[in-house]
């Protein structure tokens, strides 16, 4: 391959990312001149070589047709390729979820088992950041006694005291986990035995489609730009827009999904209980505008929520992850977080919360959005450094407290009068000491958070039951099922628990008794449907159990 200097290659660069979002012909044409020349000069450095696969994905998912994606797939290969061969640079990109590279990091115990599951023989243990003393004590525990003597042996890490028991075909960390669930069948201790551990995994990305390059997973038609990105977004045209009926799904798709939303956070060494604990039964695809697309995730029955849904969600940008996060849907409120993966920043970011809320004011009903202090600068100082707080206030979102809503307002105002000013980070700082909401009715309910109804419960049980949790939970579903006059001989294992945990909730009211009477039909339908296939029946009929909200 030709040889280049590092300035000619960062002009290069430079030049190709402020094309990436313009497809006129004139750009179409310096783009693909632009990747035949980086074809003949891939980077040896691990911030270039970075810098050049991000690129690459936007181009992928912005294509302006069917060459200039061609060309930027075929590049992306290129660099798989070099980087196959090139050890050193391997080591320099752990972490990135690039093919040939390694992770290491410290998930969560489901998410452990679903990767080794995926990956047979391949994932094991790195390390372990728990104390020698914890970890012969676990040993102890799930090791038969007479072993003791292998368990205490001197003072070895982890993986080399696991050593002496694994002599299976497995990898230490598959015979850990097997061992542990053979010896433990509850999974609350299983998760706690093995998070005591804190156990550090190691993986090498050896096949291409699941590599970050070429994570996909769904199929969906090819959207090419021929015009400017929009930049002037009118939300409540978007989200009034007829939503489109979901995609038809298989299992075998839905299952592909799930995949490929637990692997696009396990490359960015994160988790979401949605995508962890996702559910088969609750996928559902939304197809829309400009290669757009919306997977949204329910959680399993055990996984759920008491008192609001937590739905995950992954856009999709022409088949590629481009951003992922959640509602938690109470009633009409949902709370929402979003987080735009690094390569699409600068692109659709308005279109695609726009999108995003629109699916879920249509699909759950949803009329109030509310975002928490931190996606707009508490504790988060790049929302500070980009100004966050007005990438939201201009879609529509005002502060709650009504002391920073006059002062936003006076800051527009003085942004209308000078273009070129902008709130210091002070004032930005001072935002973060309130959510912020979108209201698309003025008769959206509830104004308050789950939480609140939460304490609600424990200040009751503290007051009434002395704080005996056990004692509030049998008593009160006993009272529960006598006022209603029913058994509970038929219900689901899993209705019943929650029948409990309602129960309690109930006896809050003042009057519970004849508030339960009132409500009877409502509220055995609101415990059966929490554990029907979907969430969402739950949560359309908590919109008209207006009974509820007196609680």
């Amino acid at each position: 391959m030709e040889t280049v200097s590092k300035t000619e290659f960062t002009e290069i660069l430079k030049l190709l990312k402020s094309l990436v979002f313009q497809f006129d012909n004139e750009s179409n044409d310096k783009k693909i001149k632009l990747l035949n020349e980086l074809m003949q000069m891939i980077p040896k450095k691990h911030s270039e070589f970075m810098q050049l696969h991000q690129l690459l994905l936007g181009m992928m998912a912005y294509p302006s047709n069917s060459k200039i994606l061609n060309l930027a797939q075929e590049l992306v290969s290129q660099l798989l390729e070099e980087l196959s061969k090139n050890k050193h640079l391997q080591g320099k990109l752990i972490g990135t979820g690039l093919q040939h590279t390694s992770i290491e990091c410290n998930f969560s115990f489901n998410k452990v088992k679903y990767i080794i599951t995926q990956f047979p023989r391949q994932v094991s243990i790195h390390s372990a950041s728990s104390s020698i003393e914890t970890q012969k004590a676990i040993l102890k525990h799930i090791l038969p006694n007479v072993e003791y003597s292998s368990v205490h042996e001197g003072e070895k890490d982890l993986k080399t005291r696991l050593s002496k028991f694994n002599s299976s075909q497995h990898t230490d960390l598959e015979w850990l986990i097997q061992t542990i669930e053979s010896v433990v069948t509850d999974i609350k201790t299983q998760t706690f035995i093995y998070n005591q551990l804190g156990i550090f995994i190691q993986w090498k990305i050896s096949n291409k489609k699941d590599s970050v390059s070429f994570l996909r997973e769904t199929n969906l038609p090819i959207y090419y730009h021929t015009s400017a990105i929009d930049k002037k977004i009118d939300l409540q045209s978007i989200i009034s827009r007829k939503l489109p009926k979901a995609v038809k799904l298989s299992l075998k798709e839905k299952q592909q999904l799930i995949h490929s939303a637990k692997m696009t956070l396990f490359y960015l060494y994160r988790e979401t209980e949605p995508f962890t604990n996702a559910n088969e039964n609750d996928i559902t695809l939304f197809h829309l505008d400009k290669g757009i697309s919306i997977a949204l995730f329910g959680s399993t029955n055990d996984k759920r929520y008491s008192l609001e849904s937590y739905i995950g969600y992954l856009v999709l940008k022409n088949n590629i992850p481009a951003s992922y996060g959640g509602g938690w849907i109470f009633g009409e409120r949902s709370q929402f977080g979003i987080n735009i993966l690094e390569s699409f920043r600068g692109g659709e970011s308005s279109l695609i919360i726009c999108e995003l809320l629109r699916v879920y004011h249509q699909y759950f009903g949803a009329t109030r959005f509310v975002v928490k202090p931190y996606q707009f600068g508490l504790h988060n100082p790049e929302a500070i450094k980009t100004g966050a707080f007005w990438f939201y206030y201009k879609l529509g979102f005002r502060p709650e407290s009504e002391e920073l809503k006059l002062l936003a307002l006076k800051e527009e105002q003085e942004k209308i009068k000078n273009p070129s000013y902008k709130s210091d980070s002070s004032t930005l700082k001072k935002y973060t000491k309130s959510n912020i909401a979108l209201s698309i009715s003025k008769n959206s309910y509830p104004l308050y958070d789950s939480e609140e109804i939460s304490k609600k419960i424990t200040h009751y049980i503290n007051t009434h039951y002395n704080g005996n949790r056990e004692k509030a939970l049998k008593d009160c579903f006993e009272k529960f099922k006598k006022n209603l006059a029913i058994t509970t001989n038929s219900w689901k294992t899993e209705d019943i628990e929650y029948g409990k945990q309602f129960s309690v909730l109930c006896h809050t009211h003042p009057d519970a008794k004849t508030w339960m009477i009132k409500n009877k039909k409502h509220i055995i339908s609101f415990i059966q449907l929490k554990s029907a296939k979907t969430e969402l029946p739950w949560i359309k009929h908590l919109q008209k159990f207006k009974g509820f909200w007196e609680l």
